[in-house]
């Protein structure tokens, strides 16, 4: 090892307290302290600490029950969060991408950030990244990848941008099954084109007055399935295993789960602790059924992912 300020030969000179290698120069005798690269700089947490409290959140622990389990402060755990957010979509955009696919489901799950939209309407807040937020989720039917998703409103620009990545993470032709929202068909033909044989399912609702109504979804009278374009399979046009992973984000996101006050308070929080999930979710947690993790049956890694390789990478 060079001396940085002479250039000189160096001698290793014994430990730092966290077991870091020392050396002394032989020339001015500068001593300097072999320090690994910290992922989580500026951050002072040791690895081991920042993987407990990522662990907490993505097994469905609100901020600050992270809070009292690890004595960290709600802070410097939400600036973890945000720095780990960001990572984590970096690190999907790069590794998902032109992913062989076969069966394509493609959905939007519904929450807020501050306040329901109602609510925003009501006292007049104009603030763009306050009220309601739609998640949409682009999932592979066999490997259960989570190919694509975006945070946005149910708008023709956010879904654009939403089948723009969908478009980026897969390969060669595949079937595509969507719910009935207006602004697909005209997304999916311009950035997919004639490489998908698309369908919409819609399902229809009846109607209960009952109280009970309030909180819990109206039972489904019928299913109807639409052919847009190209020939898709009537046999594999199918929602379920997409409506079946909301449920995965609202069981393991404190931010989703309805009727308390662990909802999302700022949205670039929210965003983090998506693209947090998302990552967790295709390369460190085994899926029960095709016992594997998503990346691993899709072949874009060998091996089960922790914490800090998730950081790290």
């Amino acid at each position: 090892m060079e001396c940085a300020s002479c250039q000189g030969s160096t001698i290793k000179w014994g430990k730092d307290r966290n077991g870091h290698q020392r050396h002394r120069c032989k020339s001015c005798g500068v001593t300097v302290t072999d320090t690994p690269p910290n992922p989580i700089a500026p951050l002072r947490l040791g690895m081991d600490r920042a993987t407990l409290v990522l662990q907490l959140l993505v097994e469905g622990m609100s901020i600050r029950s992270t809070e009292r389990v690890t004595g960290h402060h709600r802070d410097t755990i939400t600036r973890l969060l945000v720095l780990a957010g960001r990572k984590c979509e970096a690190l999907l955009a790069e590794l998902v991408q032109g992913v062989e696919v076969e069966d394509v489901e493609a959905d939007e799950l519904w929450c807020y950030v501050g306040m329901k939209e109602k609510t925003k309407a009501r006292r007049k807040v104009r603030d763009p990244q306050l009220g309601d937020a739609y998640t949409f989720v682009g999932m592979e039917r066999n490997s259960k990848l989570v190919l694509a998703w975006e945070l946005g409103r149910r708008t023709i620009q956010h879904t654009d941008a939403f089948v723009e990545k969908l478009d980026r993470a897969t390969a060669g032709r595949f079937q595509l099954t969507t719910d009935g929202m207006s602004a697909y068909p005209d997304a999916i033909g311009y950035h997919l084109g004639t490489r998908t044989d698309y369908a919409v399912l819609i399902k229809e609702y009846g109607s209960d007055a009952s109280e009970e109504r309030r909180y819990s979804p109206p039972s489904i009278i019928g299913v109807s399935k639409t052919p847009v374009h190209g020939n898709p399979n009537p046999d594999r046009i199918c929602t379920s295993i997409i409506e079946r992973q909301n449920l995965t984000v609202r069981m393991q996101m404190r931010r989703f789960t309805r009727l308390t006050n662990g909802f999302s308070k700022k949205w670039e929080n929210l965003r983090a602790a998506l693209a947090l999930h998302f990552a967790h979710y295709n390369l460190c947690r085994i899926h029960s059924s095709i016992r594997v993790t998503p990346a691993m049956k899709a072949g874009i890694t060998s091996s089960v992912w922790g914490g800090p390789e998730l950081l790290s990478a």
